[in-house]
């Protein structure tokens, strides 16, 4: 995976990087405040699962499948009515905070970098990854695990934070099945290919390192745009945690 530095701390940076990739804007784009940190899975973050069932896959999958129908079977009272699915039950659980074995991007840059620089006080350098997946699906039409590199699922409004994030996820083969998951960003060939402006077919894979001095300052044009937690988070616990990081940050509260 390519990766380059942001140059200046501004959001027209950015954009022009983004731009400077074959396929720019069409990437989805993910957000980290810590660039040193793997793309994996929130469910391959887990360093031993408590359920074996074979190899390290097969253990994983096991685990998952265990976490989705006790989330299901507790949180049913709660629930929004979708029906169940394969896609549908690890976006719906993943959403609400379950480790899954699939990945949280948006089709909005500028969402990827308030992930990236919210903690802008976080004394590491932060990234923004670009990804081209492979293949994009409705929910509906994934039932079982697809043997692309990366396949985008686009969700279904659960609540307005999905509209809201530009959300989308992403799952991925999990590699060797007796070795731990490899990060993404270590893996050859991830993203979709596409032909630069030399005319060679290039991965659409790329990661954009932010360094930590400049995250107050991106930070700061994000909450003059109305990219802030108001508008991600909708609802009083959007506006809430707003008004603290706003407070925190000492933006002027108008």
């Amino acid at each position: 995976m390519k990766t380059t530095t942001l140059p200046m701390a501004s959001v027209g940076a950015l954009f022009n990087e983004i731009e400077k990739q074959p396929a720019g804007l069409r990437h989805l784009f993910r957000g980290q405040s810590d660039a040193s940190w793997g793309l994996v899975p929130s469910l391959y973050r887990i360093e031993q699962v408590n359920i074996h069932a074979g190899s390290r896959e097969s253990s994983y999958s096991s685990y998952e499948e265990h976490l989705i129908q006790r989330f299901f079977r507790e949180g049913l009272p709660y629930l929004p009515q979708l029906p169940r699915s394969y896609s549908n039950d690890r976006i719906i659980a993943q959403h609400f905070g379950v480790p899954t074995s699939f990945l949280d991007w948006s089709q909005d840059p500028l969402v990827a970098l308030f992930f990236a620089v919210e903690n802008w006080r976080k004394e590491t350098d932060a990234a923004v990854f670009m990804l081209l997946p492979d293949a994009n699906y409705l929910p509906e039409q994934v039932t079982h695990p697809i043997r692309h590199n990366a396949v985008s699922l686009a969700p279904p409004a659960i609540d307005r934070r999905i509209p809201a994030q530009k959300s989308r996820f992403t799952f991925h083969p999990y590699g060797e099945a007796d070795m731990p998951f490899v990060p993404l960003d270590e893996r050859e060939g991830m993203g979709n290919k596409v032909t630069n402006s030399e005319g060679d077919p290039v991965h659409g894979f790329h990661k954009i390192a932010i360094p930590r001095h400049m995250k107050r300052v991106l930070l700061g044009e994000l909450l003059r745009l109305g990219v802030d937690r108001r508008n991600l988070f909708p609802g009083l616990d959007g506006v809430g945690s707003d008004l603290t990081l706003r407070a925190h940050f000492g933006a002027i509260l108008d």
